[in-house]
């Protein structure tokens, strides 16, 4: 084996892609259960501005009355920055002659690949809520890219962590929220304190209006969490360790998803899931190419893709319990 002909590089190539896409549906996986997925997304990044309104409908009080016309007011801004993701591997010409099955080779390599790409979305979207109530803040809440500086820097929108447990959240409209439970464990009647928290106290716009502000998902870790999730939810009849046989009023209330990529101390998770203030862009399907490298007569494999996560509404999940400022 010579040297690979160009067709001989698209073919193989083309199967690199074929297993790479194998390799990513091999893995199940929860961001798109919890985020609302974004592609076609273009650029460095993204900037969204909030426009508020014009604010409340006037009731008129006599019949002839003038509309009151004002200026919309600008809210918060939101940015994502499109982070970067590649792995590459050099394969001397020598290897690539003396391997008799190149074609496999560059397929396995693929196939994790895809694997790999699983992998970081996971932990992308697991970020979030792992660092969302961390002081300084994280890298995953910088939206900063080409043209636009995040004024927020690693922390939400509005400056502050994700995930707060004093009345930190300041609307536009100056009102002060929480959305964070610190100390908290996953109890049926803490269940009942984060639900409310999120349905009947975080029901608020930006303008601090009244809003319906559902919560549909118990969202935990995998493992022990899960169980105790359902045991809360999922029974219809009595309360773990009861012996009562009332009716249980948690029950169906929210369905329960477990994320092997949580890792904050066993702490869960009450919100909505796929709801516009959270969405994970995918900029970029992975590109992987194959190639000769003309310096050295070796060849060359690569993979990268391209993504981010864009917050709009810290009222979306409430915390309880783990890291919380």
């Amino acid at each position: 084996m010579p040297g690979l002909r160009k067709d001989q590089v698209a073919l193989y190539t083309k199967d690199m892609y074929k297993a790479e896409r194998e390799g990513y549906q091999e893995i199940p996986v929860v961001h798109p259960q919890i985020y609302k997925v974004k592609t076609g997304v273009t650029g460095a990044g993204d900037k969204i501005t909030q426009i508020l309104g014009a604010g409340d409908l006037v009731r008129h009080t006599v019949e002839g009355q003038d509309i009151n016309f004002k200026s919309p007011i600008q809210g918060w801004e939101f940015l994502v920055k499109y982070w970067t993701y590649s792995d590459g591997l050099s394969l001397t010409k020598e290897a690539v002659e003396d391997t008799v099955k190149l074609g496999n080779l560059l397929q396995d390599l693929s196939r994790t690949w895809g694997v790999s790409q699983r992998v970081e979305e996971e932990e992308l979207g697991a970020r979030a809520f792992n660092r969302g109530g961390i002081a300084d803040g994280d890298w995953v809440f910088n939206g900063t890219h080409t043209g636009n500086t995040d004024n927020s820097g690693n922390k939400l929108y509005d400056s502050i962590e994700l995930f707060v447990s004093g009345s930190e959240h300041t609307t536009k409209g100056g009102g002060t929220y929480y959305n964070a439970i610190a100390g908290a464990t996953l109890t049926p009647s803490e269940f009942e304190t984060a639900y409310n928290l999120q349905t009947s106290i975080n029901n608020r716009d930006e303008r601090d209006r009244r809003i319906m502000n559902p919560a549909d998902t118990l969202l935990v870790e995998s493992g022990a969490e899960r169980f105790k999730a359902e045991r809360i939810v999922d029974t219809s009849r009595g309360m773990p360790n009861s012996q009562l046989n009332d009716k249980n009023p948690y029950y169906k209330l929210v369905n329960v998803i477990d994320w092997a990529y949580l890792d904050d101390s066993s702490a869960y998770y009450v919100g909505k899931k796929q709801h516009d203030g959270f969405q994970f862009h995918k900029r970029q399907r992975p590109e992987i190419r194959f190639f000769r490298d003309e310096k050295n007569l070796g060849y060359k494999a690569s993979i990268n893709l391209r993504m981010g996560l864009l917050f709009k509404n810290f009222r979306v999940w409430c915390k309880n319990g783990g890291t919380i400022t």
